[in-house]
């Protein structure tokens, strides 16, 4: 086997093994076949149940059983129930127990009747917009029997359409009263249909769209017991050993098979979790796919440390080109108003302008401060200070320009000693209590923490504010991510002092976490791990 590809070894036990399997259904079938007769009743009772589960779907929010839907076909009932197990269409066979427990995928002998039961999810939507005026033209929503992740390019525009899939899905979205967040798309086409131009879009949501809805086939069972009772008995006996020996010879088979696979998995894991992505994984083996595999990973690797290289550049020239434009608009700003003839409106104009200038200016700043520690030009330069000292400094500048009437409460514990960064640290805590305050009400609290724990130093914000929803708890870190754009903007909130905080906190060796409910306030967190 040394040298054989991946692929060759897997598939050659995967044959021994389905060989194995093989033969001893092949020998359950022909015993089986020497005692008994073949029934197609079972099978054409599924096949009913199923068909008719295409004739239900909900239509702008109400059932729709079809016409097409059969209640009695080739001696079987279809009985339609709601989620109560009340029946809401169909009869069943007389003679038939009907306070038989309804259970999805069950098909079981109930007397003289064999019956199969199947339950409808509404978990897909489908919509057919108008490909130009945007117009829901049907909406429906039906069970789901499979499910395929739409994998296609969203921006695209269809032949003859002015929206994009994107905005087709939007507008279902907002219709269905879905969020975003919960649904997956599973289809997005364009097609023309009597000269209109139309969008087809399908998701899934596991928001279910209406309650779950049961469909039992029932037909007589005529001569099959004895068949099933044969075939259960085989079973009973051959199941059990086939199970084993697969499961026996599959263990055995995928460790020897897929241990190099194994293999190749660590080091990757060894190279993602660190921030270095110059890192390059050498994995030393004969198998070609795998050779192949990790010549690719790599590829993927010096693309990602190509792009993010980009990433950082372009932030720090384009940067860099705005400070003068911007230098020149403030300077222009000061000039105007300064001057003794201006009108009081061009003056509340131009203070309006140096607002916004200055804004621009601080984000130009904190995006150079970014780019200077990401390219290594802006390091920590640790040293052994009063950490308590700081931070008691820092809340005393921000009292003295708080304008909300907020109340600081301080639980710092003195003379804490540790190696930072005193520049770094400063806007750490100035970022953390600035946010505290911005997102709190008038005449709140906010409590500020400092405090060792075992070995570890503990630094905490804590605010009665608006809190943070849990869908945007992983996101606020991202540089420019604002929970409440509207208000952030006219707070002057840049949406890059968290994001500022969790790469100094990093540079520090700390871990930074946030708790919060929404109404209630939050408590950010900053560990310093000595």
């Amino acid at each position: 086997m040394k040298g054989k590809s991946l692929r060759f070894r897997i598939n050659l036990w995967y044959t021994i093994l389905m060989c194995v399997v093989s033969t001893a259904l092949i020998v359950c079938t022909v015993v089986t076949a020497r005692t008994t007769e073949k029934s197609e009743a079972q099978q054409n009772l599924i096949r009913s149940v199923e068909r008719n589960i295409d004739e239900i779907e909900v239509e702008n929010g109400i059932l729709d059983i079809e016409s097409d839907f059969a209640y009695i076909n080739d001696g079987v009932y279809a009985i339609v129930f709601n989620s109560e197990g009340n029946i809401i269409g169909g009869s069943y066979p007389d003679g038939f127990a009907t306070d038989t427990e309804l259970k999805n995928g069950r098909f079981a002998l109930e007397g003289d009747y064999y019956f199969y039961d199947s339950k409808i999810e509404f978990l897909k939507y489908e919509y057919k917009i108008h490909g130009i005026s945007g117009e829901i033209l049907s909406s429906e929503c039906d069970g789901l029997d499979s499910y395929t992740p739409f994998d296609g390019d969203t921006d695209v525009v269809g032949e003859g359409c002015t929206l994009t899939y994107e905005e087709a899905y939007s507008i279902a979205l907002e219709h269905s009263g879905i969020n975003r967040e919960h649904a997956e798309l599973m289809m997005a086409r364009s097609y023309e249909y009597n000269e209109e131009q139309l969008y087809e879009i399908e998701f899934y949501c596991p928001e279910k769209g209406y309650e779950d809805i049961w469909i039992r086939g029932v037909t007589l069972s005529a001569d099959l017991g004895g068949v099933w009772d044969t075939i259960a008995k085989l079973a009973t006996i051959l199941v059990p050993l086939v199970v084993i020996l697969a499961a026996a010879v599959g263990s055995i088979l995928s460790k020897k098979a897929l241990s190099p696979i194994g293999r190749l998995s660590d080091a990757v894991s060894e190279t993602r979790s660190g921030n270095d992505l110059s890192k390059r994984i050498e994995l030393t083996d004969s198998d070609k796919t795998l050779t192949v595999l990790t010549e690719n990973i790599n590829a993927m690797f010096e693309r990602l440390q190509s792009s993010f290289e980009s990433e950082k550049q372009f932030s720090s020239d384009v940067s860099h080109e705005l400070r003068t434009p911007t230098a020149v608009i403030l300077a222009e700003c000061e000039y105007q108003l300064s001057r003794n003839d201006i009108d009081k409106e061009a003056a509340e104009g131009f203070e309006t302008l140096k607002k916004q200038a200055i804004s621009i200016r601080d984000i130009i700043s904190q995006l150079l401060y970014f780019a200077s520690i990401e390219q290594g030009r802006e390091k920590p330069a640790f040293a052994r200070e009063n950490l308590s000292e700081l931070v008691l400094a820092v809340c005393d500048d921000i009292q003295q320009i708080d304008q909300k009437g907020i109340t600081l409460k301080r639980e710092i514990s003195d003379d804490i000693y540790m190696p930072f960064d005193i520049s770094m640290i400063t806007r750490l805590v100035t970022n953390l209590l600035s946010n505290a305050f911005v997102y709190s009400p008038e005449n709140s609290a906010v409590t500020v923490g400092l405090k060792k724990e075992d070995k570890n130093v503990v630094f905490t914000v804590k605010d009665n504010g608006i809190g943070i929803a849990p869908e945007h708890i992983d996101k606020i870190w991202n540089r420019f991510y604002r929970v409440d754009k509207s208000r952030s903007r006219s707070e002057g909130c840049s949406g890059l002092g968290l994001a500022m905080v969790k790469q100094i906190a990093e540079l520090h060796g700390a871990k930074v976490s946030v708790e919060s409910e929404v109404g209630k306030g939050s408590t950010f967190t900053v560990e310093f791990i000595l």
